[in-house]
């Protein structure tokens, strides 16, 4: 292989490598959050409601909610955004309570009818609008994304300086006791425990972790390595 050649090899394995590793690894939740149910117990009997606040600082924001659940499903419902400032208790959220139709969105042909799906890491069993599992037998959006998150997202217009709610349902189906934002038990895919929900508001889709530049040295390292070991072999 020529150095020029090698030149554009080497970027491409490196990004190649890193999908592959966000793909397989023990992925922690995107960066941002305004809730993160982490470390919280597991309602698993029965729908429990969340709510957080948080005050516009854009015209247009982006909310947000990432699942990840390695050994079952979540099944999130009832989903609203609400002015308090303006008091008047409308939920800004289209589809909120996710009986309002699918859609193909980013491969996911099940994706809500008013949302964006993103599935940044390839986690597998990523989420689905299912029947029967929203609070009073309505619909949800039933998630099990196994070693890393995927998101449902839709952007709302809002008002600087107001103050706003986002309030959801979640129950979970492993009997599991706490909500985990990563594996912990030294297992991966669907025999780890990493089971969480976090919500955000911000001026857009959360972005994607980067990796540590230790981790992307390592990465370059191996991309090397496995050239070199292919020169020696082809000499």
């Amino acid at each position: 292989m020529s150095l020029r050649r090698a030149l554009v090899f080497f970027p491409a394995a490196l990004l190649l490598m890193a999908g592959a590793a966000h793909a397989q690894n023990n992925e922690p939740p995107p960066l941002g959050a305004i809730l993160d149910l982490n470390g919280q117990p597991i309602p698993y009997a029965a729908p429990q409601g969340y709510s957080v606040d948080f005050t516009a600082g854009v015209a247009n924001t982006a909310i947000t909610f990432a699942f990840r659940d390695d050994p079952a499903f979540i099944s999130f419902s009832d989903a609203s955004v609400i002015n308090l400032t303006a008091g008047n208790g409308v939920n800004l959220l289209t589809n909120g309570d996710f009986s309002g139709g699918t859609y193909s969105d980013n491969g996911n042909s099940l994706t809500p009818i008013g949302w964006t799906y993103a599935n940044v890491y390839g986690a597998s069993f990523g989420g689905v609008v299912s029947a029967g599992c929203g609070v009073g037998g309505g619909d949800c959006w039933r998630d099990g994304a196994v070693g890393a998150y995927d998101a449902i997202s839709q952007t709302i217009a809002t008002t600087v300086g107001d103050n706003y709610q986002i309030s959801f349902d979640v129950q979970e189906s492993s009997g599991l006791a706490d909500f985990s934002s990563l594996s912990t038990n030294g297992q991966t895919g669907t025999s780890g425990n990493g089971i969480d929900v976090l919500a955000y508001a911000q001026a857009g889709l959360p972005p994607a972790n980067v990796p540590e530049p230790a981790s992307l040295s390592l990465l370059a390292a191996g991309a090397v390595g496995a050239f070199l070991a292919r020169r020696r072999r082809a000499a």
